[in-house]
């Protein structure tokens, strides 16, 4: 990123310009899948929804900076070169952030893992116990096979459309919506400002209701909600600019937000061996999603709330889905298939009992 955000401002004619754009892509996808599951494999059961929540607050704040930046640097070259400047800065810390320990666990690298915890534990002050290093060591082969593993699986296949279905939906919604920004009626830097700025208390209050609330809560409402506040732009007049950009950043904000928890619920759902897999996969449909958006919103030449209704319903539509999904707020990150699996076995378990004692009371009460 850092190599072609540079050469992004020094490209002589525009079709190096969108080859020197297409590689900047690339790593971006890789970076910053890459750090969100690196943090979330490094956090533990109690903090887990930090790892994604801080990351899409970050991309929040520099999106708000970014509309300022570009509004006072009016040379894109100029620009550029000041975007590619903390790529600069990540470059000298980033060979020393850690491997994460679960993955070398899953590779069978017990002895680097059980220094890297030892480290970790030392930097925080605690102790690990003997018992504890002798049960990495003694480490059970888990089931590995990466794709494999969802192939043969009937519930992973079933969690994996689901969740991709939502990344794909949110991301048509958030990029209709973000590449619409002109034709708000408000000025186009301070919609942009404004759209990363009301991102960022979303990802705060993010962080409190995945821990109070649970995931599965929080993603369909976040879809619905979103879904349903993008439907009410065709109920005011598109005269109203002020009543339009309103709901446009209220959906914006409910997708990103969703977007969010996509991003830790991928993790959460999925076996080490697949989990990176499963992250790519689902970033690759979200990015399809964002590629389809210009053409989407291309139909308004026929009808302006066309777009309004294929991105509004896709989102209600994946939000009503996620019902299929089970809750994985304060579990352990699953390291095979059958512990993935029985994620969802437990909570069948755990509503067959909540349906039992209620009969039990109802009849007591009988």
């Amino acid at each position: 990123m850092l190599v072609f955000s540079v050469t992004t401002g020094l490209c002589p004619t525009y079709p190096l310009y969108l080859a020197s754009q297409f590689v900047a892509g690339i790593g971006y996808g890789g970076y910053r899948l890459n750090g969100v599951i690196l943090s979330t494999e490094w956090i533990g059961v109690s903090r887990r929804s930090w790892g994604a929540c801080i990351t899409q607050l970050c991309g929040a704040v520099g999106q708000a900076i970014l509309g300022g930046l570009i509004y006072f640097i009016r040379d894109w070259r100029l620009a550029q070169m000041v975007m590619a400047a903390p790529f600069a800065v990540i470059t000298c810390y980033i060979w020393f952030i850690p491997e994460s320990a679960r993955w070398l666990l899953d590779r069978g690298r017990t002895d680097e893992a059980k220094e890297l915890i030892l480290k970790v534990a030392a930097i925080n002050k605690r102790t690990v116990s003997d018992s504890l290093l002798e049960k990495i060591t003694i480490k059970e082969n888990v089931q590995r096979g990466g794709i494999i593993c969802l192939i043969k699986s009937p519930v992973l296949r079933k969690y994996f459309l689901t969740i991709i279905l939502a990344w794909f939906s949110l991301n048509v919604t958030y990029f209709c919506l973000s590449l619409n920004v002109g034709n708000f009626g408000l000025d186009i830097f301070l919609t942009q400002a404004l759209f990363g700025l009301s991102e960022v208390p979303a990802h705060i209050i993010c962080i409190w209701l995945l821990e109070a609330v649970g995931r599965k809560v929080s993603l369909i409402t976040t879809l619905v909600i979103g879904g349903f506040l993008c439907l009410l732009i065709l109920a005011v007049p598109q005269s109203s600019a002020i009543a339009v950009t309103a709901l446009a950043i209220g959906g914006r904000f409910l997708t990103n937000w969703a977007g969010s928890i996509c991003n830790l619920y991928v993790q959460e759902l999925f076996p080490t061996s697949f989990r990176q897999t499963a992250s790519g996969l689902g970033s690759i449909m979200s990015r399809v999603g964002g590629l389809l958006s210009p053409l989407l919103n291309m139909l308004a030449v026929y009808h302006w709330s066309i777009p309004i209704v294929v991105y509004s319903s896709l989102t209600i539509l994946s939000g009503a889905l996620c019902f299929l999904l089970p809750e994985t707020r304060r579990t352990e990150l699953p390291d095979s298939t059958c512990q993935a699996e029985g994620n969802w076995m437990k909570n069948k378990t755990n509503h067959q009992q909540d349906s039992n004692e209620d009969l039990q009371i109802k009849s007591t009460k009988l």
